[in-house]
């Protein structure tokens, strides 16, 4: 790796070229439609109908975005930007981003090993310092470089686990099975030897409650603490400065009896304690979901609940409450109970094929001091999701309690074929089957009279044992699902309305435009419509809602978002902040080189030296998990 600030190279295209294309797009922008809606868009935009031959060999012209999924150099010394426009005084503090950063690796031999899979890309961590208005440095670093040489020496993906990666099919049968049998120490119990030998790179966690810190700094307004996360119960530690990788852990170190492969990458936080929440799924001839929550203030792990009568799945985030955790057993069921994890080692081909005809399950854990168990188990229509979006309580006329959980859903399991790297990447015709299909849907449920349910008998040993067969499942009610033009993904909110209801939720959206998702869009769940930012060409990145703290009336959307932004065009990328009320931009700081297109980030204001006891909630000082 790189130990230099990278010099980046100025775009081959040639500007006669350059202009061409986007000339040709203005025209195609005019002709093409693929649906009318009510968007209001704050800039221009491209809705295609990739049912058309023009559209198919114009798409990588008219809205490229490979640049973003091919390696690039770390910048290790942080290099200051050009801004453009004023970021706003109160976005101070720093915004991280994690995903993959290039699918490709030279081999000794002179070959090139490629990841298939856009969710097995090499990990990479990004760091935006926000100084002031007028000053934002940048640096990154790639955090496996152990398993980037593992994959140059063997010129394979060799004996490590991953999301979608496909296996040898000439590898004998024998062997495979033997490879099942093999004992394999785990990563974890060499962290200083394999701290780099491990792909991590879906969400990130500052100061997290019961793990060590990740640096020496203890300044009072200093992040103690870095750690990287997926859909496993192992961590990556990494320097919240320099980005180097520094060890692993593992949830087990938080409690003895969280002792299995899998969790939630989205970890969640009480707005008000900062306590953290989540579950870990341990597999065999009977999967058991162990629910818990690390204290903030002490940093001990006290296990909510036993869940042993639903199958194991990949269940990638979960709802928080007030009150309560729920987790929604949808149906990407692992098949044979998980087993199919060894054989195949990867996650896509251990999940059963998608049966509409089995029921999601909800159940409802108490998260008070009571700390009751499961007191809810309710059922849904099939739907697969990644991400939630917020729960609250609501009070009914009778003095009940019903439960709202909102997430985006998808109808099956296409969309994790979506992401193979062929399907997304704008300069292939392959990627034109893919474009408009399986569309994440916000979807709101509502979960009546929770802790009101008739128990069945089934056993004091069984319900002992954590079993939620001593309750009488009941049916979800969908409240709405938003139109197909209003999808998003990577969903946000403000943070100061986490756990009760609120009106606006922000993502990313996609009108068939591009291979990705090309539009910011803010829902307004009050009047059920919504507004777009798009610029022609620019893919931007989950956005990331910053309060502001001087709002006087405290409206919900007083603030700004937070996006980086890829302009496929010029090759470059760029921070943009928006005005989270109607859209528009506010301000921008550009790189020189690219950001990869990645997943998630966490940003984290200045002043963070507040105590719980001053009322001061965990999503202003970056402890949120949402």
């Amino acid at each position: 790796m790189s130990t230099q600030a990278s010099r980046r190279e100025k775009p081959t295209v040639k500007v006669e070229e350059q202009e061409d294309k986007q000339a040709k797009a203005k025209a195609l922008t005019k002709s093409l439609s693929k649906r009318k809606h009510r968007s209001i868009f704050r800039s221009r935009t491209l809705p295609w109908d990739s049912n058309t031959e023009v559209s198919k060999k114009a798409i990588s012209q008219a809205w490229p975005n490979a640049i973003g999924f091919k390696y690039h150099k770390d910048v290790t010394i942080p290099v200051q930007l050009k801004i453009t426009g004023e970021f706003p005084d109160y976005v101070r503090g720093t915004l991280y981003r994690i995903g993959p950063g290039g699918h490709e690796v030279e081999t000794e031999d002179g070959g090139v090993f490629q990841l298939d899979h856009w969710f097995d890309g090499l990990s990479q961590v990004h760091r935006f310092q926000i100084v002031d208005s007028k000053a934002i440095y940048y640096n990154s670093r790639h955090t496996c470089d152990s398993l980037i040489e593992d994959y140059r020496r063997q010129g394979s993906i060799g004996n490590h686990f991953s999301f979608g990666q496909g296996r040898d099919p000439c590898k004998s049968i024998f062997s495979k099975f033997m490879s099942v049998l093999k004992p394999q120490r785990p990563l974890t119990s060499n962290p200083e030897k394999n701290k780099s030998r491990v792909n991590i790179s879906v969400t990130l966690s500052t100061d997290f409650p019961g793990l060590p810190s990740t640096t020496t700094d203890s300044g009072p307004d200093s992040i103690q603490s870095l750690y990287a996360k997926t859909d496993s119960s192992s961590f990556q530690a990494i320097h919240p400065e320099t980005l180097e990788p520094v060890g692993l852990a593992q949830q087990r170190t938080l409690h003895p009896d969280l002792k299995g492969p899998m969790s939630a990458a989205h970890a969640r936080t009480d707005p008000v304690t900062g306590d953290l929440y989540n579950f870990n799924l341990e597999l065999g001839s009977q999967p058991t979901y162990r629910v818990f929550r690390v204290s903030k203030k002490t940093g001990k792990t006290a296990i909510l609940a036993t869940i042993q009568d639903a199958p194991g799945a990949y269940i990638h985030s979960f709802f928080l409450s007030k009150k309560y955790v729920i987790l929604c057993v949808w149906n990407s069921h692992l098949a044979f109970k998980g087993m199919g994890m060894l054989w195949h080692k990867n996650i896509i081909d251990a999940i059963a094929p998608y049966d509409p005809s089995k029921k999601a399950r909800f159940y409802v854990v108490d998260r008070t001091e009571a700390m009751s168990g499961v007191v809810g188990v309710y059922e849904s229509e099939a739907f697969f999701a990644f991400h939630t979006v917020n729960a609250w309580e609501e009070e009914t006329s009778d003095g009940g309690e019903d439960v709202i959980c909102e997430a985006t859903a998808f109808r099956s399991l296409d969309i994790m074929k979506k992401f193979y790297i062929h399907n997304l990447l704008g300069n292939v015709t392959e990627a034109q089957e893919w474009l408009m299909k399986q569309e994440p849907r916000l979807t709101r449920w509502r979960l009546a009279r929770v802790g009101e349910h008739a128990l069945e008998h089934c056993g004091k040993q069984k319900a002992a044992a954590g079993w939620s067969c001593g309750m009488k499942v009941k049916k979800v009610e969908k409240v709405y699902m938003v139109k197909e033009e209003q999808n998003f993904e990577l969903p946000t909110l403000n943070s100061d309305y986490v756990c009760r209801p609120h009106r606006y939720t922000y993502g990313l959206n996609t009108l068939g435009a591009s291979t990705l998702l090309e539009n910011i869009i803010k829902y307004d769940s009050q009047t059920r419509t919504h507004i777009m930012w798009s610029t022609q060409g620019h893919t931007p990145g989950e956005p990331i809602f910053v309060p502001d703290p001087a709002s006087k009336d405290g409206t919900e959307d007083d603030g700004v978002l937070l996006s980086v932004v890829l302009d496929g065009h010029r090759g470059r990328s760029y921070l943009l902040c928006l005005d989270a009320k109607e859209l528009r931009e506010v301000a921008r700081a550009e790189l020189e080189g690219v950001v990869p297109l990645g997943f998630h980030g966490r940003f984290v204001g200045k002043g963070r030296g507040v105590t719980v006891e001053e009322g001061k909630g965990a999503c202003e000082r970056g402890w949120a998990e949402w």
